[in-house]
């Protein structure tokens, strides 16, 4: 399962943030607005509160490498 990284930032910081990435979706719900973006090529979700505040969403990085464990294979004797 994906971890994610939060954080709250101001709406000045989400404006830099739209100005230096790729807009890929966005909606209003409610009093929010929801942003879809591709920044340094991570994609991130930014929320814009009415209150002025911005949540910003994306997935950890990960610190350890992903590897499938493989079963060892099974050695058949013959005859026995």
């Amino acid at each position: 399962m994906t971890k994610f990284q939060w954080r709250t930032e101001s709406g000045a910081e989400l404006a830099t943030l739209l100005r230096k990435a790729t807009l890929e979706k966005s909606a209003a719900i409610g009093a929010s607005t929801i942003y879809q973006v591709m920044h340094d090529g991570r994609e991130k979700l930014a929320v814009a509160l009415p209150d002025g505040q911005v949540l910003i969403i994306e997935a950890a990085e990960s610190t350890k490498i992903r590897r499938r464990r493989i079963d060892p294979v099974k050695k058949i004797e013959a005859g026995i």
